[in-house]
């Protein structure tokens, strides 16, 4: 059941009019210009949000030459490893392939059974040792090619918080270099150990894939350092930031959105605004006074 806005009285169901039967006020236009401004203040709080963040997003990807070096150097890590780093080749009496320590080799490796033998292989039998080494290997290059795929990822979320975010992408960055290190260290071991290896049709060979990752992370290390030294061109409009903070403000209930005057911020764009209501205020009123005096002229005639 309704309840009138002026007199709080119950409106039976069957009153279908605009009308309040007890007090006789227009239900639906009761406190309209009260309840437009208070929405009037809730859109100018709600966009001054999107406006500071659609400033962040273009800081962020677009808003300097460091941002944008940013954002194309985030796949560098994920396109080193199309080279490989080492390539091994597996020649037993009932299997026969190559596998390549690289982006597509490890692909490969997993959508054609490659990895389950390796895994297999290890496990036991003479030549345990050998496949223990590839096995290695192989994680040391899927390790590297998570932290690739971190740098990408964290990349575009980096408008989360774009002061914080280049730190991370720093750390995430150093934690590659080692891990490809880590990765190199292993895949140059591989070889040597399925030499030694007895009685093992298992050999490898090292590539230099490690080396052009160590660059690409390096690069985007680099890159978001000196975004931390320098920061970020954000360029926020007049007002924003001082209608976010009376939002929190609002929100934690320390103001009343109803006591903050229309507009909440007085901006340049505002006052143009105003400026432009009052003209047509001042032309409508000059139009309203010409039709008076010609109306009056009329009836002395008369």
């Amino acid at each position: 059941m309704a309840v009138c806005p002026k007199c709080n009285k119950n409106i039976p169901i069957y009153h279908i009019g605009q009308l309040c039967p007890h007090c006789n006020v227009n239900i639906r236009f009761y406190d309209f210009d009260k309840k437009f401004y208070h929405d009037a203040k809730k859109a100018e709080l709600s966009l001054a949000k999107i406006s500071i963040f659609i400033a962040h997003l273009k800081a962020n990807f677009i808003g300097s030459k460091l941002a944008i070096i940013r954002l194309c150097t985030m796949i560098l890590p994920l396109l080193s490893l199309l080279v490989p780093y080492a390539n091994a080749n597996i020649s037993q009496p009932f299997y026969d392939g190559k596998m390549s320590l690289s982006a597509l080799g490890l692909f490969n490796a997993f959508s054609d059974g490659s990895l389950n033998y390796i895994m297999t292989m290890k496990s036991g039998g003479p030549d345990r040792l050998a496949f223990v080494s590839l096995f290695a290997a192989v994680a040391g290059v899927a390790a590297v090619a998570v932290f690739a795929v971190l740098i990408f990822l964290l990349t575009i979320l980096s408008i989360i918080n774009i002061k914080k975010m280049p730190k991370v992408l720093c750390a995430v960055s150093l934690l590659g270099i080692a891990a490809t290190i880590a990765a190199a260290v292993l895949c140059f071991r591989f070889p040597h150990t399925a030499e030694a290896a007895d009685g093992v049709l298992l050999s490898g060979s090292v590539s230099f894939g490690y080396i052009i990752t160590i660059i690409a992370f390096a690069v985007v290390f680099v890159v978001n350092l000196l975004i931390i030294k320098n920061g970020l061109n954000v360029v926020y409009k007049e007002g924003d930031l001082e209608r976010k903070e009376i939002a929190k403000k609002v929100k934690n209930g320390e103001i009343n959105i109803d006591d903050l005057p229309q507009p909440i911020v007085e901006t340049e764009e505002t006052r143009l605004i105003d400026k432009e209501i009052k003209q047509q205020q001042e032309l409508y009123h000059k139009k309203e006074n010409e039709t008076d005096g010609e109306g009056g002229d009329d009836n002395e005639e008369v």
